[in-house]
């Protein structure tokens, strides 16, 4: 969806003048582009890296980098299940914090060690050279609460793609309490 939505902020729509194929799972897209099934191809770093390194392409473009700030990971509970949880639901923020706040103070050759076993197969250097490519795009955001921004550029992207039927208010459906008092927390020190 974002792939698209940023094709179509540079004028470029399925169809018209570009052709999208929807029909490769996600996770044979790297097989199938390697098939010569298509001229472009969407890939997540480290892949992407282990890739280029290779020989076999090259990375041309970021599409988080072109579409803005889109929240892409959100984590979701119900309201009922946060309130009666909130020690466990504000744990789980302060380490994924810590775990941004470790990324943003530190190269990539630093953290790399700790996500290896994350991605089996993937080689270290590969890992510290895409950690440093997701800082220099500014990937991971400080403070994990999602703004309004970027809650309404998600709505676009998802309302671009056709799935859309009626947009909401932030406050509707997110709550940012839990992830502000632990940004306070950890960064306000």
């Amino acid at each position: 969806m974002t792939f698209e939505y940023v094709l179509n902020e540079h004028n470029l729509f399925d169809g018209t003048n570009v052709h999208l194929n929807y029909d490769v799972a996600f996770n044979l897209m790297v097989s199938a582009f390697e098939a010569g099934t298509a001229d472009y191809c969407t890939m997540f770093d480290p892949t992407a890296y282990e890739y280029e390194a290779a020989g076999k392409g090259y990375v041309v473009a970021s599409v988080g980098e072109a579409s803005g700030e889109v929240p892409y990971t959100c984590f979701m509970a119900k309201k009922s299940w946060m309130h009666k949880n909130e020690s466990t639901v504000e744990g789980f923020l302060r380490a994924v914090t810590k775990a941004v706040k470790y990324i943003q103070e530190n190269d990539g050759a630093k953290a790399a060690p700790y996500l290896t076993k994350y991605f089996e197969g993937i080689s270290e250097a590969s890992i510290a050279a895409s950690v440093e490519r997701y800082k220099e795009i500014d990937a991971w955001r400080d403070n994990l609460s999602m703004t309004e921004d970027s809650f309404n550029r998600l709505q676009d992207i998802i309302e671009n793609a056709g799935e859309l039927t009626r947009r909401a208010q932030l406050n509707e459906l997110v709550n940012n309490e839990y992830a502000n008092k632990v940004y306070n927390e950890i960064y306000k020190k």
